[in-house]
């Protein structure tokens, strides 16, 4: 029995380290039409998407469509900083990157 929860325990963890790739295609590989991502849409969609969604509408983590009205600027650097709840840190963002992200997330409203 013990073997079982054990094997169970490592494929999801396989399928949750699977779900964080965060590696983009080759240009090669992308659609034709896709459009043109902005440099804070650009960080977002490679270190936020997995939990909060590739629209902001919420997966794993809370949807941030509207995350402007309930923090400000600072607040969401903060949060990207340290965490919060069961969101870890972002450190491994780099400040400039975190920077742009907070900007653009406040003005989510």
């Amino acid at each position: 029995m013990k073997k079982i929860g054990f094997a169970i325990s490592i494929v999801s963890l396989f399928l949750l380290l699977a779900a964080c790739n965060t590696s983009s295609p080759n240009k090669s590989e992308q659609p034709k039409n896709t459009p043109q991502l902005s440099a804070e849409e650009t960080i977002y969609q490679n270190n936020c998407a997995t939990c909060h969604g590739g629209n902001l509408e919420g997966a794993y983590g809370p949807a941030l469509q509207n995350v402007g009205k309930s923090y400000s600027k600072e607040q969401i650097m903060e949060i990207i900083k340290n965490g919060k709840g069961s969101m870890p840190s972002q450190s491994f963002v780099p400040a400039a990157d975190q920077e742009k992200l907070a900007t653009w997330l406040s003005s989510k409203k």
